[in-house]
């Protein structure tokens, strides 16, 4: 019924109430008011506050539509949800976790960690032959689904009109460009297909459609209110306003405002449905992005103001106390943390990972109490896109319904990555990155994987990885191994001369994984090693010779972050044993061990790293040697300034992140590192015994990966600037 329905049922039953009416009628029906929430990101949080002053007023709602960030709100509310709850819950999110699919960096596989080490941090994208497969979504939506859940907890599927409120979320068909009204299913999953701006979350499949956000069609759904039989109508539009000409100089900017154009042209259609007895709250956000969902509870205030100044045109919705404590009563639902009597893990839609490799990998039936474990142990295997959840009551309890989801752009991946250091003198390096990785060649998780990195070191490594169990734990690693480095000899701290050290290795190693955390690996190789000069006075003469030795690997990375730990530690270390079997012409020892060990806060932070390097009493050609020098490697020294048959380091480092930009740079950080270093004979005796160092830096985590400018200083009035892009 719409207002002026209701307004002449209104005065029908006031002249049946008039002198001489035979009885007294039932008192008019209360028009049916519906909330019709807009989309716009991190803008929609605001609708929280019109909420608050619509309890503060006593306007009862009877329907919701909302679409895109008003689903969310919309959907919280309407499932039972006070304004105050999703208040916590929204400012109190973690959204940097949310809006992003990896786990926690511990439960991450140790091939993503490995990678991460030698500076390929870029985004994964899939191989198709010569053709390049991209993921279908910055965010899939692993972390957020579950946050949905949690919002409109304890409901989790049912027809919408059966939810404390009446409820409808509008999402768009992403083949047909048609508008769809979710009306019943899964509840965060409706919330979900809502708000996926297609590019930035993956589309999500309903009832066999493939659904986008709603915002691209009906941004503010005040047609569907209407076929839901509203006869008042509360608009909220927090809009998208257009991007300037100044922000226009980016991919990411041009998109923005494509959506905006979109978006804000179907608001215009949808507003001229408004009639004169409905009302629009336009809240003012100011210079809020669609994307800064860390600040968007700040701006609930800006809603709340909103809603107070369209106080005189609700009042007439507003209801006695007591009517309006009966429909709270009504809306509210008891607030309880997810509970789960059994979880399950559904395979069957599994086209490459055998299930049995699932069912080995997780050693049984998830515990109840933490099926987070059971999500991380699947996703750190890197064949899953993300973990779908399904909640299902029944008459034993609620059943929690793990679907792990193949990555639709596998099984073939590639990452890349790049490191830039230069140090203000004339000395600079580049290196790029590349890492292919095939996976399931055999039923038995055979993988194929490539190294290619170009500039300052020159390599390819090739090596198949064969496990022995279902769980991929154990395996044999046959490899190969060609690099070629461009080094500089120091002699009494002056550069002599350039040369290249070149190497050429095959080998087969056995290996142990334990879980996530690291593995151990242990084999025989054989090659050839050896320099050839390159610039300068040719001091020492190009050498070749063959090498054959044993050799134990380990490594256990447990840090929560790499470039900016917090807490947790990392453990390696490297054993190697030439000697004379195999052709092999050198006999040497050669023991590396590092440890690392975080602490601190999100604010500040201290690392702690140690590490040690021997020969064990052998003889190792100068080119084999270890070296240091360089940025918090010796600050103050140049890269590879110290070589020795022994170095003995201990670093401290302190970051306190200072600013945030924005999503490009996210985090600032000031620091200083203190370094000291117990080193062995070098050739001319220079440098040995004792040495300290250290440095002043800025840092920042940007989307380019880690950054850094600093200047270090060191023993002998050694001084350098740097600039990396990438890690020390």
């Amino acid at each position: 019924m719409r207002p002026a329905g209701w307004l002449a049922a209104a005065a029908a039953a006031l002249l049946a109430a008039a002198p001489g009416a035979a009885a007294q009628p039932a008192p008019a029906p209360r028009p049916k008011v519906c909330l019709v929430l807009s989309g716009g990101g991190a803008r929609g949080i605001p609708h929280i506050g019109v909420l608050k002053v619509l309890e503060e007023l006593h306007v009862p709602v009877d329907c919701i539509v909302g679409t895109s960030a008003g689903a969310i709100i919309g959907g919280a509310y309407a499932s039972g949800a006070s304004p105050a709850e999703i208040e916590r819950m929204i400012g109190g999110a973690d959204w940097n976790h949310l809006l992003s699919d990896l786990p926690a960096r511990f439960n991450r596989s140790v091939y993503t960690k490995d990678v991460e080490r030698i500076g390929i941090g870029g985004a994964e994208i899939g191989l198709r032959g010569s053709q390049l497969a991209l993921p279908r979504g910055v965010v899939i939506g692993q972390h957020l689904q579950f946050f949905l859940q949690s919002l409109v907890a304890p409901i989790t599927s049912s027809p919408f009109d059966a939810l404390p409120i009446q409820y409808r979320a509008l999402a768009t068909d992403f083949e047909s460009g048609r508008l769809v009204v979710l009306d019943h299913g899964d509840l965060a999953a409706a919330i979900r297909a809502s708000m996926s701006v297609p590019g930035a979350f993956a589309p999500v499949e309903i009832d066999g459609s493939l659904l986008v956000d709603g915002g691209l069609v009906r941004n503010l759904g005040i047609d569907v209110a209407h076929e839901l039989g509203a006869d008042i109508v509360i608009a909220v539009n927090v809009g998208s306003p257009l991007l300037r000409r100044s922000e226009l100089v980016s991919l990411l900017g041009a998109a923005e405002q494509t959506l905006n154009i979109l978006t804000e042209q179907n608001v215009d259609v949808s507003l001229a449905a408004l009639g004169p007895e409905d009302v629009l709250i336009t809240p003012e956000l100011g210079a809020l992005s669609s994307s800064d969902f860390a600040h968007g509870a700040d701006y609930v205030p800006a809603g709340e103001l909103a809603a107070r100044r369209s106080a005189r045109a609700l009042a007439p919705l507003a209801v006695s106390a007591e009517e309006f404590a009966r429909w709270r009563e009504r809306q509210r639902r008891a607030r309880v943390p997810a509970h789960y009597d059994h979880v399950v893990v559904d395979t069957s839609g599994l086209a490459r990972v055998p299930p049995d490799s699932v069912r080995r990998l997780l050693g049984g039936d998830p515990d109840p109490a933490n099926p987070e474990r059971a999500m991380a142990t699947l996703l750190g295997t890197d064949d899953f896109e993300f973990i779908q959840g399904e909640v299902h009551p029944g008459p034993d309890g609620t059943t929690l319904v793990l679907k792990p989801v193949e990555k639709p752009w596998g099984p073939d991946y590639l990452r890349a990555g790049a490191v830039l250091s230069a140090n203000f003198e004339g000395s600079s390096a580049f290196t790029l990155y590349a890492d292919q990785r095939r996976t399931w060649l055999t039923t038995g998780g055979l993988e194929w994987r490539n190294r290619l990195s170009v500039g300052q070191l020159d390599s390819l490594a090739s090596e198949l990885r064969l496990p022995f169990d279902a769980a991929r734990r154990v395996f044999i690693a046959p490899r190969l191994l060609a690099s070629e480095e461009l080094m500089d000899l120091y002699v009494a701290d002056e550069p002599l001369e350039s040369y290249r050290r070149r190497s050429f290795r095959v080998g087969t190693d056995l290996g142990i994984r334990f879980g996530n955390l690291g593995e151990i690996t242990a084999g025989v190789e054989g090659g050839a090693t050896g320099i050839a000069r390159t610039v300068g006075a040719h001091i020492v003469p190009d050498m070749r010779g063959r090498i054959s030795d044993l050799h134990l690997h380990f490594v256990f990375d447990g840090l929560d972050d790499l470039d900016f730990p917090r807490s947790g530690f990392l453990l390696s270390g490297t054993a190697e044993w030439a000697r004379h079997f195999a052709g092999g012409e050198a006999d040497y020892d050669r023991l590396t061990f590092d440890a690392q060990k975080a602490f601190g806060t999100e604010r500040s932070s201290f690392l702690l790293a140690a590490r040690y390097q021997s020969a064990l009493g052998t003889d190792l050609p100068f080119y084999e040697q270890f070296s240091a020098g360089g940025f918090q490697n010796l600050s103050g020294l140049r890269p590879d300034q110290i070589l020795s048959d022994r170095i003995a380091f201990l670093r401290l480092v302190y970051r306190r992140r200072i600013a945030s930009f924005s999503a490009l740079l996210p985090s600032v950080y000031a620091g200083l590192s203190l370094e000291g270093a117990s080193i062995g004979p070098q050739a001319g005796g220079a440098r040995s015994g004792q040495t300290k160092a250290g440095s002043l830096f800025l840092s920042g985590d940007s989307a380019l990966g880690p950054l850094y400018l600093g200047v270090g200083l060191a023993d002998g009035g050694f001084a350098s600037m740097y600039f990396l892009v990438g890690r020390p």
